[in-house]
């Protein structure tokens, strides 16, 4: 066989997987918030937490991507094969649009909140005409259904926000050693438990399971499978590693501005303008792009996660192109648009306490996941090793007992 005849193998590009749809799905004003919350409360010390959140979050997402290339199908359809003639289907269809399509909602309302008082802070504005417009940006882009622009929007926009929460975290860096005992040294207690659960549901995020299982199933589609899963590992690594550093980033920020200094914000807004007197103007502009582009990112991607979640529970095709699929993501940004008109705020305890919520329901997604997955993928030689679902099992059962603990401290 002549060299023009052999055939090529697909080069691996970072921006072309589905990763960092993930990443920009995770890093919403949630994460900004919440690990902002964190560094200004308890300083280095929960940095672990976002360490365990990514080895967790890489575990759990190549599962669904190995899923999606697997099967050729994302996680509700494989949801609904597995349990087809089992009378769980319909609770736990009903679970999963619930959870996924009304949770997701919610969560629309603060990504949309997050993005206004980042551009605000910059360009000043009416808020109220800043959600309208951020609105209408959401609902072209989603609209459109062309998958190579979406992509290449998402990915300059993660590009974005790195670069600015980075500065931000490179102009007051802590000590290396108070920074290392808080990244290795995992400390929980009664005081801080809330902030532990609600920083590894910022970052291990249910609805993410849908998306990166859909997306890997047409990003990898007609290539060979072995390629394709090794390729999907480091597309997912990368990615998930690259918002794991913007999380830790956003965390020492805040000790360093806030924690160091016994200075407390109440409102997101004032994050972007406490950081000016001790880390200099630029580092509020920075600050304020980054929340900007971090709200903007998850404004997009929740809405099409909610579409790939209740078009495959519904039995409906999961294409972007569709009239359905873009009927339920544009009306997900329609109830994030609606409720961030209403409350004339920024929801800083909605956003906690929905990351709290989200870290609650993590245990039973994930393990619903790995129960699929292990059935859908029996006998594949390419299926997950032992090891790795091992590994994805002791992730959440860390994550149930936190929460159980979360409840009983609630409860006593």
């Amino acid at each position: 066989m002549s060299d023009a005849e052999q055939p090529t193998r697909p080069r691996f590009r970072l921006a072309s997987g589905p990763g960092l749809l993930v990443t920009a799905a995770f890093i919403g004003p949630g994460t900004v918030v919440t690990a902002s919350r964190a560094g200004t409360e308890f300083g280095c010390t929960l940095l672990w937490t976002v360490l365990f959140a990514v080895i967790g979050t890489i575990l759990l997402q190549s599962m669904a991507a190995r899923l999606g290339i697997l099967t050729g199908s994302g996680l509700s359809e494989a949801i609904r094969a597995v349990l087809k003639n089992s009378p769980w289907l319909r609770p736990m269809l009903g679970l999963v649009i619930i959870a996924i399509g009304f949770g997701n909602a919610a969560y629309q309302t603060g990504n949309l909140t997050g993005a206004v008082v980042g551009v605000s802070s910059l360009l000043g504005g009416s808020t109220q005409a800043w959600t309208a417009v951020l609105g209408i940006v959401t609902t072209l882009i989603i609209a459109v259904g062309r998958e190579r622009l979406l992509q290449g929007v998402l990915v300059c926009l993660v590009v974005l926000l790195s670069i600015a929460f980075l500065y931000t975290a490179a102009a007051g860096m802590p000590s290396l050693g108070r920074v290392t005992a808080g990244l290795f040294v995992p400390r929980v207690t009664s005081q801080n438990l809330t902030l532990v659960l609600a920083m590894i549901g910022t970052t291990i995020v249910p609805y993410n399971l849908f998306l990166h299982a859909s997306r890997s199933a047409s990003t990898w589609h007609g290539v060979p499978e072995n390629d394709a899963i090794r390729h999907s590992r480091w597309d997912t690594a990368v990615s998930i590693s690259l918002g794991g550093l913007v999380t830790a980033a956003i965390l020492l920020t805040a000790s360093g501005a806030f924690f160091d200094q016994g200075i407390r914000w109440d409102t997101p807004d004032q994050i972007a303008a406490g950081l000016r007197p001790t880390l200099g103007v630029f580092s509020g502009h920075a600050f304020a792009i980054g929340l900007f582009c971090a709200g903007l990112t998850s404004a997009v991607t929740a809405p099409l996660a909610t579409a790939y979640a209740v078009c495959g529970c519904l039995g409906w095709p999961a294409d972007p192109s569709s009239k359905a699929f873009r009927a339920i993501a544009i009306s997900v940004i329609a109830a994030g648009v609606t409720a961030a008109m209403m409350m004339h705020g920024s929801p800083v305890l909605t956003i906690v306490v929905a990351q709290v919520t989200n870290g609650m329901l993590l245990p039973i997604v994930a393990a619903l996941m790995l129960v699929v997955i292990q059935k859908r993928t029996a006998g594949s030689p390419l299926a997950m090793s032992p090891a790795g679902v091992y590994a994805a099992w002791a992730v959440v059962a860390m994550v149930s007992l936190l929460g159980l603990w979360r409840v009983l401290a609630a409860v006593n």
